[in-house]
Parts: C-alpha cells; sequence; structure tokens
C-alpha cells in the first residue's frame, strides 16, 4: 500500500470523511497545525506542529523535515502560497510524487505567476473544479497533469427532499457572518411576504457575529411572526428534518459547502451570480440543480417568488440537484480524482459543461 503524506492547515470536522476515504486505498498521514483530531475509528494518521506568524505568511515547522523522508511515495500539499514552508518542500523532495492541492487563479497578476510557477513544477496538480483546471490549461500548464476532485463533503445518510409533500420554508444553514448578507435575504423576504402562501416561512440555522443584529433587524421589519432562529444544529438527523421541508436554500451573499449540503439531501440552492465561493457554486446550474440571481434585492424577491409559488418547478430543481450530487460530488468521487493523480488514471466524474 502506498504511503501519502498530506501537508494541510487545520482540520476541520468535515474533511476527515475525505480522509478517511482515501485511507481505504493508501496509508495516509495527515500533517497540520490544529487539534487532535484522529479517533481510534479513523483510518487516517495524523502528525500536529506547531505554526508561526510572519504578516500575512505562515512558517509551518517540520513540514520540509518531513518531505525529505524516504517512507512516503506521495506528497500532497494545499496550495496557499501563504503557506510558505509547504511552498518550498517541493524543492525537498526526494523521489516521491509531489502534488499540489486546489490551486486557483485570482485577480492578483504577481502571485498567480508564482501559482503557475511551482504548478508547472509539480509532478501532478488537483483542482476543485474543472473551471480551474482549464484557467492554468488556458496559462500554457500541461493538461495531462491536471486533475479535478470536485470539492465536497460527506452528507452522511441522504435524503430525497423533493420527494416530501410538506414544503413550507425558505431555509438558510452556516454561520451568520456579513458575507452572507442575510440582512438582504431578510428585507427580500419582507418584500413578498404577501405574495407567497402564509405558511412559508424563513428558517435561519446557525450561529455567529450577526445574530444579534439579524434578531433585532427580524423585529423591526415586523417578520418575526414568520422568520426563525434556530442557532446551530450539528445533530444531521435533525437538520434533515428542515431540508425535507424546504423549498430552497439560500444564501445571497457566499456560496460555500452549504451548496454540496443542500443539493445532498435534493433542496435547491439560491445565491446571487457573483457571490463569494472557493468554487462550489459551480456546481449549480441556473434553473437545474439551483439558481442564480443578480447582485440585486429585486432579483433575489423574484427568485424567491418564483420558487415558492411554483413548488413542482422547486422540487424538479432539487430532484435535478440530488442527481449532480450523486454523479458528480459524492465523496467517492472526489477521492476518486485524487486517486486519478496518484496512479495517472481518468476515472472521476468530471462535469466539463
Amino acid at each position: 500500500m502506498k504511503k501519502i503524506l498530506i501537508q494541510y492547515n487545520f482540520i476541520l470536522h468535515y474533511r476527515k470523511s475525505f480522509f478517511n476515504e482515501l485511507s481505504k486505498y493508501y496509508d495516509v498521514t495527515v500533517l497540520h497545525s490544529g487539534s487532535k483530531t484522529v479517533t481510534p475509528k479513523d483510518r487516517f494518521k495524523e502528525i500536529i506542529v506547531p505554526v508561526k506568524m510572519f504578516g500575512p505568511f505562515v512558517y509551518q515547522y517540520d513540514v520540509i523535515k518531513e518531505t525529505r523522508k524516504d517512507c512516503y511515495d506521495v506528497v500532497i500539499s494545499l496550495f496557499d502560497v501563504r503557506w510558505v514552508s509547504s511552498v518550498i518542500s517541493i524543492y525537498f523532495k526526494n523521489d516521491s510524487k509531489f502534488i499540489w492541492w486546489g490551486a486557483w487563479i485570482t485577480k492578483n497578476k504577481i502571485i498567480d505567476l508564482v501559482r503557475i510557477f511551482f504548478t508547472k513544477k509539480s509532478d501532478a496538480n488537483v483542482f476543485y473544479t474543472n473551471e480551474a483546471r482549464e484557467d492554468f490549461i488556458h496559462r500554457g500548464v500541461d493538461k495531462y497533469n491536471l486533475y479535478v476532485a470536485n470539492n465536497t463533503f460527506d452528507v452522511g445518510e441522504r435524503i430525497k427532499s423533493f420527494e416530501s409533500d410538506c414544503k413550507d420554508c425558505i431555509l438558510f444553514v452556516g454561520s451568520l457572518d456579513k458575507r452572507k448578507q442575510n440582512d438582504t435575504a431578510l428585507r427580500a423576504f419582507k418584500n413578498i411576504i404577501n405574495k407567497i402562501p402564509r405558511e412559508i416561512n424563513f428558517i435561519i440555522i446557525g450561529e455567529g457575529d450577526e445574530l444579534c443584529y439579524l434578531i433585532n433587524l427580524t423585529n423591526e421589519l415586523g417578520i418575526n411572526n414568520r422568520v426563525c432562529f434556530k442557532g446551530k444544529i450539528n445533530d444531521t438527523d435533525e437538520l434533515k428534518k428542515y431540508y425535507q421541508k424546504a423549498i430552497v436554500s439560500v444564501s445571497f451573499g457566499q456560496a460555500g459547502l452549504s451548496v454540496l449540503q443542500s443539493l445532498g439531501f435534493g433542496v435547491p440552492f439560491l445565491t446571487k451570480v457573483n457571490a463569494i465561493s472557493g468554487g462550489e457554486k459551480s456546481n449549480i446550474i441556473n434553473n437545474f440543480s439551483g439558481v442564480f440571481c443578480e447582485d440585486s434585492q429585486v432579483s433575489l424577491e423574484k427568485s424567491l417568488i418564483n420558487l415558492c409559488t411554483d413548488i413542482e418547478f422547486a422540487k424538479k430543481i432539487g430532484e435535478n440537484a440530488y442527481n449532480y450530487y450523486s454523479r458528480y460530488c459524492t465523496i467517492e468521487n472526489m477521492v476518486q480524482g485524487f486517486r486519478d493523480a496518484i496512479e495517472n488514471t481518468r476515472l472521476a466524474e468530471v462535469d466539463v459543461n
């Protein structure tokens, strides 16, 4: 069994399922700087090292030391140019295969030149989306060294929410921070409240810095009888009850991994076309697996009215979302993208449209 070293930053709970799935095929060790996360149930091993900040840059101890060891067949490094020890570790590998993970093109031309330079030096590169892969191909990187592992996380036991007879809520799930623009969503809900069925409420699940502000705004708008704040819910079975009843999952300002959770449960995701995203919104095909609105409250209102007054349309998009997740967004398919990069195969399902 090949031994894999993964250079990572901080392991969050949703990423463990990926490491465990990859460990079904390889002997995986994750070097990171977070808290201890491995339990007896986990398949992967971990090495926890300290970090030191130098302005915007991060130096992670023992990365180079571990990379230089002869025991690893493959080194996979999360590609963030701010983590300088990971970037320069490519010069210290032995005979191991070196794979970058998660590079992307930004509007910073200097940083992009650095990314392209180091991308060309690696043995393979894994991207979160096919769009990101195409960006590097267009900039002269050999396409045969570029692979896609659609970024996702395991939502657990899935449900086909689109089959539910009871659809009576607009749903938000995630951290309550300014980037999500939940205040815009609440104002939009206020304006459409008399244009949609009376039984439809706005359910907000999560906690964060804007919680008090959003509660006060709800009271000011006079819609507190139709908006419910449920706090943070970690229990998957409890969370599924809300997705079961959801017409749509909405996050106007940001489209992150909550996109995948929504699609995984068969609920369409609504966001604006220029929402902040790490690539997750590429899983949204407008009016097929989700809905894009324009960057205006009026456009958001129109999209919400369309979905809330045509439940069959919302259910059909939810079914498409469920099937899209099944084909492209499972944790198994994400792992296959990495196996492709390691084994030089092309077996992962990739949406190239």
